[in-house]
C-alpha cells in the first residue's frame, strides 16, 4: 500500500440483514426466486460506492461475510447469540447470489472458518492501518467503536439502506461519553443484549459511562469497589 491508500471492508453479513428487512419480498419473474434483499444489497452498495467519494475515495476494497453461525465464541460462552432467530429460508436462498454479484461486480469477498465477519474486519484494521493506509470500517454494530483511532474510522448505517454516518474518534466520544479505548470495558458493564451477553445486572447506558469515566477502566472500577454504595456495589 501506498500514501493515499484507502481500504474500506464491507461488513457483508450486516448488509444482507438490513436489506432484507428493508424491503417488501421481491421474486424474480423467471423462476420466482426471492431476490429482494439481493436487490437491496445492490442498492446499498451502489449508494455507498456513490457516496464514499471526496479524500476517503476507496482505492482497495472487500466486502466480508460470516462463515458460519457457530464461532470459537459458542465454545466459550454457549449461551452466545442463543436468542436469535434461525435466518428465514427465503434469506438464506440469496446469499449465494449476493456471493455472485460480488463476483461479478469484481469485489473481493472474505469469510473465515470459525470467526464472524467482525473478527475478520477488526483483525485487518489492526494489522493494517497506517499513515500509509486508512481504514474505514462499513458497518453499524458498536462493538466496532474500539477500533475506531488515527487510521481507521467507522461508515455507519444510519437509516434504511441508504443513510450512512460517519464515526471518528471524535464522534465516538461524543455518543457514548468515552474513548474508543474504553468501549471494550463499557461492553462488559452493559452486556449486548443482541448477542445474549448479559453485563453486569442492574447497569445501564449511563452507569456505565459514569462509572468508566469516574475510573478509566474496568480493572480500577474493582480496585476502588470501597468507594461505591448499595446495590451498585
Amino acid at each position: 500500500f501506498g500514501k493515499g491508500h484507502h481500504l474500506h471492508l464491507i461488513d457483508g453479513s450486516a448488509f444482507i440483514f438490513r436489506a432484507y428487512h428493508a424491503l417488501p419480498p421481491l421474486t424474480r419473474k423467471s423462476d420466482g426466486l426471492p431476490i429482494g434483499a439481493v436487490a437491496g444489497f445492490c442498492n446499498m452498495l451502489w449508494k455507498y460506492i456513490q457516496d464514499a467519494g471526496g479524500a476517503d475515495q476507496p482505492t482497495h476494497a472487500a466486502v466480508i461475510f460470516d462463515h458460519s453461525s457457530k464461532t470459537f465464541r459458542n465454545e466459550i460462552y454457549p449461551q452466545y447469540k442463543a436468542n436469535r432467530e434461525k435466518m428465514p429460508d427465503e434469506l438464506r436462498s440469496q446469499i449465494e447470489e449476493i456471493k455472485h454479484m460480488l463476483s461479478v461486480l469484481g469485489i473481493k469477498r472474505l469469510e473465515e472458518a470459525d470467526y464472524e465477519a467482525d473478527d475478520v474486519l477488526g483483525t485487518i484494521a489492526e494489522k493494517y492501518a497506517s499513515k500509509q493506509l486508512e481504514v474505514v470500517l462499513v458497518t453499524g454494530d458498536k462493538d466496532a467503536y474500539q477500533l475506531v483511532g488515527r487510521n481507521v474510522s467507522i461508515y455507519a448505517n444510519k437509516k434504511g439502506i441508504t443513510e450512512f454516518e460517519i464515526y471518528d474518534e471524535k464522534a465516538v466520544k461524543e455518543k457514548l461519553g468515552l474513548s474508543p479505548q474504553q468501549v471494550i470495558d463499557y461492553m462488559a458493564l452493559t452486556g449486548d443484549t443482541s448477542d445474549n451477553i448479559p453485563g453486569v445486572r442492574g447497569v445501564g447506558e449511563k452507569t456505565a459511562q459514569r462509572l468508566i469515566s469516574d475510573y478509566g477502566s474496568l480493572d480500577n472500577i474493582y480496585a476502588h469497589l470501597a468507594e461505591i454504595k448499595g446495590k451498585l456495589k
